[in-house]
């Protein structure tokens, strides 16, 4: 008996994979949990291992192709058949998985942790909806339900056309003629960077020009002939640059490219807003500094800000609801649970695991959450779970030196907390009823919000 391997969902509102590499061929035999092949998103780079035991009867996608969340990539013959089990047909039995917007990968955080094997990924199905429901509660996307006659493939009259859901609210937003577009996916499905290169290449400005009707020429006065007036040229792409003499290029990783594509989205469907205040921190210097060793002793590692920071913001957040809620066009989703992202960077690449019911644990406890996915994100042995349900982000760009820096929302999110670099600063304060000028330890902290949920007033 074959059994079919999909494509797993690498977080929630990942809606395809790209095969690095296989790891086994047509006709080897493994174990159940053994790796069988790479895949890269835009968060992970992640081993994807066997369900079952037995024989690899066919490989359907080859290295290096990218394919929707749920396409058979392969088979697994538990019976040893071997290579003769037939093929599913992939083109038919893709599956195309409803998109949240795209979750940015934020400046980094600096944790150390130790590295530890994680327990084998669950096959994910293909989900109805990506992103309302709590990831103890999987978050509901602010995807808009597609209609029947979209779901049989077409969008704006083009039945011909297949993409995913949140590819059609792309299509629509931009105003793009579907029968334009080229796909490039699975059994030609259209996938986002089709539509991202067509409206890179200046095609969405040339069907919103074709779309807009030409208005009746207004007659000048008899008195005053009209002047010739040039017709303004269409806005065009920048043009793309070309290596030239001693130039070297570098190809993009995988994970490269798809966060350059995610941050595009969300940059320019996600109406960013900021705001930074200076926050004391010359209390929580001393107390980590009079804690710190027995700590260290008791613990093995040192107390990170990042954890106090985590554990503040839990106490904010339940104190301000909405900054712990996703945006679903016409909806805001307050999210009960307070699971916390943390940025990371890897090589090449950033990622947020997700610190699920930070508000349930101590400081101590976030401080060895931190350590522990932090370590694992970098080793990739991150498990599915850690991956998804993010409500709140937490990025710490002060470990390098940063003082002031605009972080890119982790949509559907709402908001995004950047801790700054703590530096000693004079600063003016009241004792005794005189002011003085003390040293103090100050940290900036920049919160990018949603200004569709979210005022400067609410998050101040």
């Amino acid at each position: 008996m074959a059994t079919t391997i999909k494509m797993p969902q690498l977080g929630e509102s990942v809606t395809e994979g790209t095969i690095e590499r296989w790891l086994v061929k047509e006709g080897d035999t493994v174990e159940q949990y053994d790796p069988l092949f790479e895949v890269v998103t835009d968060k992970v780079n992640a081993e994807v291992p066997a369900e079952i035991a037995g024989t690899i009867a066919k490989i359907l996608v080859p290295d290096g192709e990218t394919v929707a969340v749920g396409t058979p990539v392969a088979e697994i013959d538990s019976d040893g058949a071997g290579a003769g089990a037939e093929p599913a047909a992939v083109a038919e039995t893709s599956a195309e998985a409803p998109a949240a917007p795209a979750e940015p990968s934020p400046a980094a955080t600096e944790g150390e942790a130790a590295p530890q094997e994680a327990s084998a990924p669950a096959q994910v199905e293909t989900p109805v909806q990506a992103d309302a429901t709590p990831p103890a509660d999987a978050p509901t996307s602010g995807t808009e339900p597609a209609s029947a006659d979209e779901e049989a493939g077409g969008s704006n009259g083009d039945s011909s056309a297949r993409m995913t859901p949140a590819v059609r609210r792309l299509v629509r937003e931009h105003e793009i003629d579907v029968a334009k577009l080229k796909g490039t996916g699975a059994g030609g499905r259209v996938t986002r960077d089709d539509v991202l290169q067509f409206i890179d290449g200046g095609g969405a400005a040339q069907t919103a020009a074709e779309a807009s009707p030409t208005p009746e020429p207004t007659p000048a006065p008899a008195a005053e002939p009209a002047a010739a007036t040039a017709p303004s040229p269409a806005p065009a792409s920048p043009p793309m640059p070309t290596a030239s003499g001693g130039d070297t290029e570098v190809a993009l990783s995988q994970m490269r490219k798809a966060i350059a594509r995610k941050m595009t989205q969300v940059k320019q469907t996600v109406p960013h807003a900021y705001t930074v205040i200076e926050v004391d921190m010359t209390s929580a210097v001393r107390w980590r500094e009079a804690n710190n060793a027995a700590f260290k002793a008791r613990e093995g590692a040192s107390i990170s800000f990042v954890a106090v920071v985590v554990k503040a913001v839990t106490e904010a957040l339940r104190k301000h609801p909405t900054l712990n809620s996703q945006f679903a066009d016409d909806r805001i989703i307050l999210k009960q649970a307070m699971n916390i992202g943390i940025a990371v960077a890897v090589d090449n690449g950033l990622i947020v695991p997700v610190i699920a019911n930070a508000d349930q644990l101590s400081i101590s406890g976030v401080n060895a959450r931190i350590r522990d996915i932090s370590g694992r994100a970098k080793a990739g042995k991150l498990r599915l779970d850690e991956l998804q349900g993010g409500t709140f982000t937490v990025n710490n760009t002060g470990w390098f030196g940063s003082v002031s820096s605009m972080p890119i929302i982790n949509a559907p999110e709402v908001a995004i907390l950047s801790m700054e670099a703590i530096v000693k600063r004079p600063r003016v304060m009241e004792v005794d009823g005189e002011d003085v000028i003390a040293i103090r330890h100050m940290m900036n902290m920049t919160c990018s919000f949603d200004h569709r949920v979210l005022d400067g007033a609410q998050v101040g």
